[in-house]
């Protein structure tokens, strides 16, 4: 029987409704708009080449090593190389809200999240979600904007905990706060290598939805793969039913 469902966030509960390039460059936009409102002396192009080489930074070493540099930290970085002192940590903060405003905007749900949701919920089923995200308030900003968090008894991000999927350790936090144990529990996500591999390493069942044809090798294998939510939650339900076999 499955007890409970972890889920991962971008690109499996919700996604972008414009190209990443495009809502990046709005968040820059924002973010210096506001820096300059705060004192900021550079111009857009100086500004955009140090934050973007300090984002690039952290997100190599976070993928490399499986850590997360949050964006307190980026934006700390920034703020020093520009000499704009952060009074009682509000300008960090602020600068933060600045720059995911665009972006959250920018991420819908999928047409089938909601309705799978309440039905996990009615059928008595825990729930958690795992997201790697440079920004734990961005990820409860875009939950809470959908009316999503009521679900989720854990809400796990790789900001707050410094360490990222495939990491055993964030899915084993996860189970704990939930009461859960991994052979009770159902992982759903889009990355095979973040959510399926780490959920795999952990003991969980495994749902991989492949929303786009990959014509890629990999080398870590779900136990169903599915197309939406929809089949993931068909997937689950039969498996509570001991009904054989998966669901597309």
């Amino acid at each position: 029987m499955i007890h409970a469902v972890l889920i991962d966030l971008g690109d499996t509960l919700v996604h972008l409704s414009r190209p990443w390039d495009d809502v990046f460059r709005e968040n820059l936009d924002s973010l210096y708009a506001y820096l300059k409102k705060a004192g900021l002396k550079s111009d857009f192009q100086e500004f955009a080449e140090q934050f973007i080489r300090e984002f690039e930074h952290a997100s190599a070493t976070s993928q490399l090593y499986k850590v997360e540099i949050p964006m307190e930290d980026i934006v700390s970085r920034v703020l020093r190389r520009f000499k704009l002192r952060n009074h009682e940590g509000t300008l960090v903060q602020n600068a933060i809200t600045e720059f995911y405003r665009p972006e959250i905007a920018a991420w819908e749900l999928y047409p089938d999240t909601m309705k799978t949701l309440i039905a996990l919920r009615d059928d008595g089923l825990k729930m958690g979600v795992i997201s790697n995200a440079k920004s734990d308030w961005a990820v409860r900003a875009i939950l809470e904007k959908h009316d999503l968090s009521k679900f989720f008894a854990v809400i796990l991000t790789s900001a707050a905990l410094r360490i990222r999927k495939p990491r055993s350790e964030v899915f084993y936090k996860a189970l704990e706060t939930l009461d859960t144990k991994p052979s009770t529990t159902v992982f759903v996500g889009d990355s095979l290598q973040a959510d399926i591999l780490g959920a795999k390493v952990a003991g969980m069942r495994t749902i991989h939805i492949l929303r786009k044809p990959d014509d890629n090798p990999h080398f870590v294998v779900p136990d169903v793969t599915v197309t939406s939510l929809t089949g993931a939650l068909d997937q689950i339900t039969a498996w509570n039913h001991n009904s054989p076999g998966s669901i597309p």
